[in-house]
């Protein structure tokens, strides 16, 4: 099994290796916090790997932060796009199938551009195309000025079917939510059937990544509905229902307090997890300091996927992930650094792994 796992992933692991050694430091990220202006922060950034990368597609030496997140987004699609081009077979189906987080992220995002009315060059700032079709399409979606007219045009007969069962929710609550949890399903469904040619030991590295995201971000969609006092129907419609976290989802649906929606980690895996999280909702009556938290605990799953043998599907999304937290770690310093903000608030608001 391993002489064949090594064959398998030997090429594309290698390539990994390489790949990481370009990820900021500790070092880097604390020189980057302690930057007196926007201007030193880019100067620092240049000397990294994305320097060549600013350089290139920069419209000025010193990019503001809304140029800056685009080219550090095109810049992810560009790596992750390669990479995936040096697998083959099965690997290189999931690879394909899981990279479609672009496409999910890319038509959210429209989605509640459209829905609040912004312009079209914002609307399409923070897609991330990941070939010229694909753009084109993401400008189809925008001309088309209605989410609905949008749905309308979706070439994914499954997603838009998906799409227009949710669209009267999306109009009883004048909220993207309940459509936003429809491309959600959809995706795992995806990535779910992708999966099914793997043993159990490749797709458990999967599951357990795939497994925190979604129910962590259930236990998130609770805590804020209890907070904000929504009624159950609205939080019924804002849960991702994955067939693999039924019962839980199910019992999220049934609580009436923050503490409630904790408790329900209890008798899980993330049991520890949910302790600390409610002593810390307690310290700080901070939500935002609670999905700091949980980020932070994806990280360190994710890290431990690229730690060890590493002939398996997890090097491959522990990689993804890892840059696509410090693709996000990036854009939150130049913004807090462009806004004034101290070294100890930014730091709050990034992932180091």
């Amino acid at each position: 099994m391993s002489i064949r796992a090594a064959n398998e992933y030997g090429f594309v692991n290698a390539r990994i290796r390489g790949l990481k050694s370009r990820f900021l430091s500790i070092g880097t990220y604390e020189s980057l916090l302690q930057v007196n202006s926007y201007q030193d922060f880019i100067k620092i950034l240049s000397g990294t790997y994305y320097g060549s990368i600013i350089t290139k597609h920069a419209q000025s030496a010193v990019p503001d932060p809304d140029e800056l997140a685009l080219i550090l987004s095109h810049d992810f699609a560009d790596v992750t796009s390669n990479l995936s081009k040096s697998l083959t077979g099965k690997v290189r189906e999931f690879t394909d199938t899981y990279l479609d987080v672009f496409l999910v992220e890319s038509i959210k995002s429209i989605m509640r551009g459209l829905h609040v009315g912004l312009e079209k060059d914002e609307i399409l700032r923070f897609s991330v195309a990941r070939s010229p079709s694909e753009a084109a399409l993401f400008q189809t979606f925008v001309d088309s000025d209605s989410v609905s007219k949008m749905i309308d045009l979706i070439p994914l007969w499954d997603l838009k079917v998906s799409l227009l069962t949710r669209l009267p929710m999306y109009q009883e609550f004048d909220s993207t939510a309940p459509l936003e949890v429809a491309i959600e399903e959809w995706y795992l469904r995806k990535v779910l059937d992708a999966l099914k040619g793997f043993s159990d030991r490749e797709r458990e590295r999967v599951f357990d990544i795939l497994d925190s995201r979604v129910i962590l971000k259930n236990i998130l969609t609770g805590l804020r509905a209890t907070l904000l006092h929504l009624d159950s129907r609205a939080l019924e419609l804002s849960l991702i229902r994955y067939s693999r976290a039924r019962d839980l989802t199910e019992a999220i649906k049934n609580t009436t307090t923050w503490r409630e929606v904790l408790a329900k980690l209890d008798s899980t895996r993330f049991a520890q997890l949910a302790g600390r999280l409610t002593r810390l909702y307690e310290e700080s009556n901070d939500l935002a300091n609670v999905e700091l938290a949980i980020e932070d605990f994806i990280a360190q799953r994710v890290k431990l996927l690229m730690t060890a043998f590493p002939f398996h599907l997890g090097t491959i999304i522990g990689f993804f992930s890892l840059k696509q937290y410090e693709i996000r770690n990036i854009r939150s310093i130049a913004v807090g650094i462009e806004r004034g903000e101290t070294a100890e608030a930014i730091r709050r608001m990034i992932t180091i792994w």
